[in-house]
C-alpha cells in the first residue's frame, strides 16, 4: 500500500476515534489541543495523542515533522476546527475524483465567489507548504462560517496534502484536480455543485 492510501486510511481511523469520543470532556479535549495548536509547530505535546495512533511506518525520525507526519497533523486541525460546535461528523468520503475544491465550490453560490476565488487562487498557488498551512487554514474557517453543514473529505485532504508537500510535481497535481473541481460548470453553464 502506498503511503497517500495508508494516509489516508490512517486519518479515517483516527477521526472515526475522534469523533466517538465527541461527547466525553476527553474527546473535546483532544480537539481542542488539536485547534489549539494549528499553525503553531511548537506544539509537540500536543500531538502526543495523535502520535499514538499513528502507524509506525509515517512516523518521523528526524528532529523535524516529517510529510506524512505534517499531512496527517494538519488534516486533524483542520477536522478539528470544522467539527467544533458540530454533532455531525464533518468528515464524509467522496467519490474518487472529488477533493476540497469540491467542497469549496459549494461556497462559490454564496454570492462572494470574487473574495473566495482569490483566498483560492492564494492558497492552490502558495510555493512553500507552510503558506500552503495558513492559506488552506483561512479559507476553511470561511467554509466553516458560510457552510454550516459543509463536509470535507478529510481522508482525500490528507492524501493530498501530503502530495503537495511531498512530491516533485504534487503542487502542479493538487493545483489542476483543486481547481477543477472548484470552478467546475455544468453542461448549462452553471456551476457544478453537486
Amino acid at each position: 500500500m502506498d503511503k497517500e492510501k495508508i494516509i489516508a486510511s490512517s486519518i479515517e481511523a483516527i477521526i472515526a476515534r475522534l469523533y466517538g469520543k465527541l461527547d466525553y470532556s476527553s474527546g473535546k479535549e483532544k480537539l481542542a489541543k488539536l485547534r489549539n495548536s494549528l499553525g503553531r509547530t511548537d506544539q509537540v505535546g500536543s500531538f502526543s495523542f495523535l502520535f499514538e495512533m499513528m502507524p509506525e511506518e509515517l512516523l518521523g525520525h528526524t528532529k523535524e515533522l516529517s510529510d506524512e507526519e505534517k499531512a496527517m497533523i494538519w488534516t486533524l486541525q483542520f477536522y478539528a476546527l470544522l467539527q467544533q460546535g458540530r454533532t455531525e461528523c464533518v468528515h464524509q468520503r467522496m467519490e474518487s475524483y472529488q477533493n476540497l475544491g469540491t467542497s469549496l465550490s459549494k461556497l462559490r453560490m454564496s454570492g462572494e465567489s470574487e473574495a473566495l476565488d482569490r483566498r483560492f487562487n492564494a492558497m492552490i498557488l502558495s510555493d512553500t507548504a507552510e503558506e500552503f498551512q495558513v492559506h488552506l487554514r483561512h479559507i476553511l474557517r470561511l467554509y466553516k462560517s458560510v457552510a454550516k453543514a459543509g463536509t470535507v473529505d478529510f481522508a482525500r485532504l490528507a492524501a493530498d496534502i501530503y502530495r503537495y508537500i511531498h512530491w516533485e510535481d504534487g503542487k502542479a497535481q493538487i493545483r489542476l484536480s483543486w481547481s477543477r473541481e472548484y470552478y467546475k460548470t455544468n453542461a448549462k453553464g452553471e456551476e457544478n455543485h453537486d
